[in-house]
């Protein structure tokens, strides 16, 4: 039998004042929120396109399954996210991701890079089928969009501090050390500060069909209130 290949993406409930908390200002934190939830909604479906893989959605915090099933009727796998912080979290989702079924490859997606295409998360699964142990996508903030394994190796994200600089390389440091092949990605960019907020803007703004979508959606409904995306001094 032909072993699966499963996505993920990674997902917080999207609360006001709990996600993109780098982006207020200019934004409050309903709009942060807003954002959050158009950027998730382009990347899945974007994911939802493939039949070489099968998607799902790892959501935090514990309890907010009922939020994202009711929001996303479509999908059919919401799981939980387990563990203290990003890092645990990230090391227990592979951990029981492989051993609930035999994978042949596992990606990882944040829910904060709607511009990633599909091609490139293809990509991943297919440099992991020619060998690849771990495969990441660089993000220019100095950390990674996307991470993908063939098993399990949760030092990867429990010896590591996550979320601060310099994180990419350190993780490439340390999967060479265990031997790990490494497959890298050409990098793209998340959405974190108030400079990513406008490019986004600009990005959405040329894109069509249902391309960003959801994020074009939500640029028209802050632009409409007459917004600025200048921050606050």
């Amino acid at each position: 039998m032909r072993r699966a290949r499963l996505t993920t993406l990674f997902a917080k409930l999207p609360r006001a004042g709990e996600v993109k908390t780098r982006l207020c200002p200019p934004l409050t934190g309903l709009e942060a929120a807003g954002l959050a939830e158009a950027m998730l909604a382009d990347g899945l479906a974007r994911c939802l396109c493939a039949d070489t893989f099968r998607t799902q959605l790892a959501v935090h915090p514990p309890g907010s399954e009922p939020w994202f099933r009711a929001r996303f009727p479509d999908l059919s796998e919401v799981v939980v996210q387990h563990g203290d912080d990003l890092g645990q979290r990230l090391a227990a989702h592979f951990e029981q991701a492989f051993a609930r079924e035999r994978l042949a490859s596992a990606v990882v997606l944040g829910s904060d890079a709607p511009e990633v295409p599909l091609a490139r998360v293809l990509e991943a699964h297919q440099r992991l089928s020619d060998g690849a142990d771990l495969v990441l996508g660089p993000d220019r903030g100095g950390g990674y969009y996307l991470v993908g394994l063939r098993k399990p190796c949760g030092v990867l994200f429990t010896e590591l501090a996550m979320s601060e600089p310099g994180m990419y390389e350190r993780t490439l440091e340390l999967a060479r050390d265990r031997r790990l092949i490494v497959a890298e990605l050409v990098p793209s960019d998340d959405v974190d500060t108030p400079a990513d907020l406008e490019r986004l803007r600009l990005r959405a703004r040329a894109a069509s069909g249902r391309e960003l979508s959801e994020v074009r959606r939500w640029f028209a409904r802050y632009e409409e209130r007459g917004a600025s995306l200048t921050a606050v001094p």
